[in-house]
């Protein structure tokens, strides 16, 4: 076992409940959210926007210039950039929000005391330099075959957005994926060469609807910063039942209650959907009320 802890014994992890204001707030508006986290390194802001990053541990040229490029651009415009510390995609998504200037966060499906794999321990204390490192382990817990799915609603959980960047049919950045959609989050996937199973999985949540195709970095940015709309035109960028809401707030201010009301969704997922909103500049919630920009 390594103690990866015991190279530095004052960055002394701390421990962040689900009502602390510290706890990321999209992730605790979702079903099954931890009831407490493990931070190691610098303390989330709860102002913070979380961007997931994912992908196959096994990425082409294309992938890992793709990956760097996209991480460097999304982080360098303010966006935390969250993934899981693994080989591939993962790593190069952390060193490239960390060189652009930028912050990133690690979450793992382990504790504190087994950070995996080991090739990644130098990347994991530059991480706790201006970011953190997230498990809700404890730390002698070793990884096993069921944390990392565990450990992907996490990264979907805190995040307003996904990027599948290279992802074979079969692995666990297409969970992270379809994870961020059972939270209503957006997708966005990176298509990939038709011809490698790398990519397999990523082109097919764009064939089936379940995520934006991104051809450039630009297109990520229009989706999620649609600015304010005017009343003869919607914002782009809207899954469904933010666009209900979007619809119900244009006519008047309503509070949360007024909502759920007029919706019928559970208070958690109106929640969750309004402070997307917010997120993307389309409503502001002021006292008890939200209400559209104009």
């Amino acid at each position: 076992m390594y103690h990866f802890r015991s190279k530095n014994p004052a960055n002394m992890p701390i421990k962040i409940w689900k009502n602390d204001s510290l706890y990321p707030p999209l992730l605790r508006e979702t079903h099954g959210a931890p009831q407490r986290l493990f931070c190691l390194g610098q303390k989330p802001n709860p102002a913070d926007k979380y961007f997931a990053i994912v992908g196959t541990r096994r990425p082409s040229i294309y992938g890992k210039q793709m990956a760097e490029e996209f991480s460097g651009a999304i982080a360098a415009r303010g966006f935390v950039i969250v993934s899981g510390l693994a080989y591939g995609i993962d790593a190069i998504a952390h060193e490239a929000a960390i060189n652009a200037g930028g912050r990133t966060i690690a979450v793992l499906g382990s504790g504190l005391d087994h950070i995996t794999p080991t090739c990644n321990l130098k990347l994991a204390a530059r991480i706790q330099s201006s970011g953190c490192i997230l498990t809700e382990y404890e730390a002698d817990v070793s990884p096993k075959k069921f944390t990392f799915p565990e450990r992907n609603r996490i990264i979907a959980g805190m995040s307003i957005a996904t990027l599948v960047i290279e992802a074979p049919e079969r692995s666990g950045a297409l969970i992270t994926a379809r994870l961020a959609l059972d939270f209503n989050r957006d997708v966005f996937a990176l298509p990939g060469n038709i011809t490698q199973l790398s990519g397999l999985g990523s082109n097919k949540l764009i064939r089936d609807g379940k995520a934006f195709p991104v051809t450039g970095i630009q297109d990520i940015f229009d989706y999620l910063e649609c600015g304010e709309a005017s009343d003869s035109q919607k914002p782009r960028g809207l899954m469904p039942n933010e666009e209900m809401i979007y619809d119900l707030l244009k006519s008047s201010p309503l509070t949360i209650d007024q909502i759920i009301a007029e919706t019928e969704l559970p208070a958690p997922q109106i929640t969750t959907l309004l402070s997307m909103l917010e997120l993307k500049g389309v409503i502001q919630i002021k006292g008890a009320h939200a209400f559209v920009t104009r």
